[in-house]
């Protein structure tokens, strides 16, 4: 007999990687719990999903927020009873003056702000599921880094330390969450197509660079990551914590 159905939450799930990666679970029958801090993108996804006949309901959520990250898990318990996935994809990389900034030109509250969201607001999300997961009977956490946080650049040093953290904390984790059978992993993408590159002259050269700079000569998709998500979930990794898989085309080969 079956057991019952499994439960995902996804942060940052209204758009791009994260409705990719809730699409990609629901064709393997997990239902969703969407999490995102832009309300309407999120109805529009939730609504979308439900008529595709996917089962998902939508939360309003700032994971940078304490009193935010509760009222999540409290509606979670009170509504779903359990969980068994947490994907934390949700994260910002603030530019300063249309650029990546260098560290001399980085604002005190840009740095802050983005390791709020990126590195505190996982530790804030994983902290919260931690209890679900365990009465679950064990589960999944799956943190999106960036290949920012494997190799050496210049600029965004906000953003590669955010995520360098995160690849940290979740080694961390993996070791404190192995005994409850809780695996906990990242994934690294480097850059990845999103709407808001199409049609951009400006960014046209610097997309045609990256994707010379790749041995399989294009951007990796949100489904590239999603793929990569849906494996860490599934019964074939239930072996594999504390690791990072890079999906990023052969830009970088540790």
């Amino acid at each position: 007999m079956a057991g019952p159905q499994r439960i995902a939450l996804v942060t940052g799930g209204a758009r791009g990687i994260g409705r990719a990666i809730a699409e990609r679970l629901a064709r393997d029958g997990i239902a969703l719990v969407l999490g995102d801090v832009e309300r309407a993108a999120l109805e529009q996804t939730v609504h979308e999903l439900a008529a595709a006949g996917v089962k998902a309901r939508g939360l309003a959520l700032d994971i940078s927020d304490e009193a935010s990250v509760a009222t999540t898990f409290d509606s979670i318990r009170r509504t779903d009873g359990r969980l068994d996935i947490l994907v934390n994809n949700a994260g910002i990389m603030p530019r300063v003056n249309g650029r990546n900034p260098r560290v001399e030109e980085t604002p005190l509250d840009i740095w802050q702000s983005t390791l709020a969201v990126n590195l505190t607001g996982t530790f804030l999300m994983c902290r919260a599921a931690i209890p679900l997961l365990r009465q679950s009977g064990g589960g999944r956490i799956v943190n999106i880094a960036s290949r920012a946080a494997r190799m050496s650049t210049s600029g965004n040093s906000h953003y590669s330390a955010s995520k360098a953290g995160i690849i940290g904390f979740s080694r961390v984790l993996a070791k404190e969450l192995g005994p409850d059978n809780i695996t906990v992993n990242c994934i690294a993408p480097s850059a990845v197509k999103s709407p808001m590159h199409d049609g951009q002259a400006s960014a046209a050269q610097h997309i045609e660079r990256l994707v010379s700079e790749t041995p399989l000569r294009r951007l990796a998709t949100g489904e590239d990551v999603a793929g990569a998500v849906a494996y860490l979930c599934s019964r074939d990794a239930g072996f594999v914590t504390g690791a990072i898989v890079d999906v990023n085309g052969g830009t970088f080969m540790p």
